[in-house]
Order: C-alpha cells, then structure tokens, then sequence
C-alpha cells in the first residue's frame, strides 16, 4: 500500500517542488500552507510521516510537533524538521523534542528520501501487524507460475501516465515493482556529456523496477512514459512476500533478468554489424509488437536513440521507407503499411 506523508511548509516553490519529488518516489502526498492547516491534515488524515518546515506563520514548526505529540492518535507519526536554519542550538531543540529527524534546506534529492525511508522502516520495525491480519494477506496467495501472478495482478488497479511523465529517477530508492498493463515504458541513463542512453523499453505484461526493489539500494536509471501508460504498482514488501510464499516464481524472474540481459546483448550486436536500414525496421518490428493498430506514437528522438543513429539519420531512413511503401509517416505518428516487407531488410 503507498505510504502517505504530510508536508507542512509555508514557502509555495519548496512546497511544490518538494511534494513532485516525493510524488515521483510513489508517496501519496499531502500538502499544508502553515502550522495550523498542517495540524487539522495530520489530525484528519493521520499520515504514515510529517515532514514539517520549522519558520512558519500562526503555528511554527515546533508548536505543531508539541500539539501533535500530545494527541494520542497522532503521537507515534514520524516527524522530520526541515528548515533553513543551521543554528547547531535549533538542531538540538528539535531533537530534545523528541523529533525523528531535521534536515537543513538546501538539501538532495537522495538525504530527504533516505531519511523518510529510514523512519518509515522503524516505524513499521516498532508497530509489526497483528498476528491475525496475515491470513488475508494477498501475498500469501499461491500462483502456478509467473504467468497466473501477472494474471491475477492485472485485476487491480491501475495507475495512469501521460506520455514524458517520469515513473522515477536514477538515485531514489526503489519502493514499488511495476506491472505495464497497457502503454510503453523506456529506461535510460544520461552520460557524462549529458547524452541519453536507453537500456530498455517496457511493454504490456512486462515488469519493471524489480531489481532494485531485490535489495536495499537506488535506481540505477530513469524510467520515463514513452505514451499514454497504464501500471499497476506492487510494494516492494509484497512482492518479496510473494516469492517467500511462491519460491518456484523466483526461478521465472530470474530467466525474465537473463532474457532481458540477452535482448540487450542481441540489440548492441544489430548495432555494431547491421546496415541503418537494418537497425531501424528491427526497432519498428519492435516497438510494434503486440500493436494491432500498427502505429508508432512515439518521437523521433527516442527511436533514434533506440537505434544508435543520430535524429537526422532516421528521418531519412524514414523518409526512403515511405518512397518504398513500407511506412506512412507524419508529425505525430508512423503507421507500417508493409509489415512482411519490413521483416526481410538486410
């Protein structure tokens, strides 16, 4: 289930800016303006963590950690102090309140997301369910194969992107396994230069995020739309439930990592060797795959760094396959109208 967290902070850009990054780590995120608001939303909604600005007007930071402190319904949330403050005094004040943690503004991406993880794994260390919830625990479900789990995953529901939307970024930790339920996902790392690389694209029935949600470390990548994109996202906490409860499915994720090491392998090698005509129908064949509609929604730009050419290559490419019959193109798609033709490029 996605946690819920509470962000109590006056200044409106940090606000926004800080509730988009914990959005795009898959927090359901509530915002309040000041200290007072921020104690009737924590009171209404009892969220799993407070993260609460300490300068605010009507109640300040610490006024709203005191009041909540002494609610017995709101007393054992996590709380975070962020503030600009560097004052070792103010640090200490807010520690001897009894607060979880502070964190000085500027701070990363990476310090506010780990310390919220951090508190959020002790708080479900010191609170364990109660013995008699866990046989209506789904995870304990038994599954044939990975086959009837995607199946039975496919019935729940869904989480809707727009194409460009960013499903989370290289550096956060991981918190959730995506199922692609309808849509493409491309995942990609930007080099030194700043150049995009894309290391995979994600299709119907296909999972995506699971090897960072295997252990306790970062994305590797970042994980972007490539059009409208349906998921379903699992915890992370149930998904290793699952394969505790379905070891033989373990066996399947693994040939899954194998299969999709193999596809990377198989692509560099297309790359290396074969000609640019080559390159471009096999990612066409591709990324039309399971389509019966025959039409490519997605840029240019993302199909040339599939192939490995530069932007200008493929739409000649492009435009030598419309000449040939193979392809209708325009700005915003491109429709295969030869599909047998475009298989047998050498």
């Amino acid at each position: 289930m996605k946690k819920q967290l509470l962000l109590i902070e006056d200044d409106k850009i940090v606000r926004e800016n800080t509730a988009e990054i914990l959005q795009f780590a898959n927090y359901d995120v509530i915002t309040a303006s000041n200290g007072k608001i921020g104690v009737e939303k924590a009171q209404e909604h009892l969220p799993d963590l407070i993260v609460c600005d300490i300068m605010m007007p009507k109640l300040d930071g610490y006024a709203v950690y005191k009041i909540l402190s002494k609610d017995t319904n709101c007393e054992k949330i996590p709380f975070i102090f962020l503030t600009a403050k560097t004052n070792h005094i103010d640090r200490r004040k807010a520690m001897e309140l009894g607060a979880d943690d502070y964190l000085t503004k500027p701070f990363a991406e990476s310090e506010l997301l780990g310390a919220i993880e951090i508190r959020l794994k002790k708080r479900t260390l010191n609170n364990p369910l109660p013995n008699h919830t866990i046989p209506n625990n789904k995870s304990l479900l038994k599954f044939k194969n990975l086959e009837k789990l995607i199946e039975s995953m496919c019935n729940r529901p869904i989480s809707s992107y727009e194409k460009g939307d960013t499903l989370y970024c290289a550096g956060n930790k991981s918190n959730h396994v995506f199922l692609v339920k309808s849509g493409t996902v491309k995942t990609f790392r930007n080099t030194e230069s700043g150049k995009e690389l894309i290391t995979g694209l994600y299709k119907k029935r296909q999972f995506i995020g699971y090897t960072s949600s295997m252990g306790d470390f970062p994305y590797k990548e970042n994980a972007e739309a490539l059009e409208e994109l349906k998921l379903i996202k699992i915890d992370k906490i149930e998904v290793r439930e699952i394969l505790n409860s379905n070891p033989h499915i373990a066996l399947d994720l693994l040939k899954m990592i194998s299969d999709n090491i193999d596809s990377i392998k198989n692509k560099m090698l297309q790359m290396a060797y074969s000609s640019v005509r080559s390159r471009v129908a096999k990612i066409l064949l591709m990324v039309i795959e399971d389509n019966p509609l025959n039409k490519i929604l997605i840029s240019r730009t993302d199909l040339a760094s599939l192939t490995g050419i530069a932007k200008e290559t493929l739409i000649r490419t492009l435009a030598d396959f419309r000449e040939d019959g193979l392809v209708e193109t325009n700005r915003t798609y491109i429709n295969i109208i030869d599909l047998e033709k475009l298989k047998k490029i050498r």
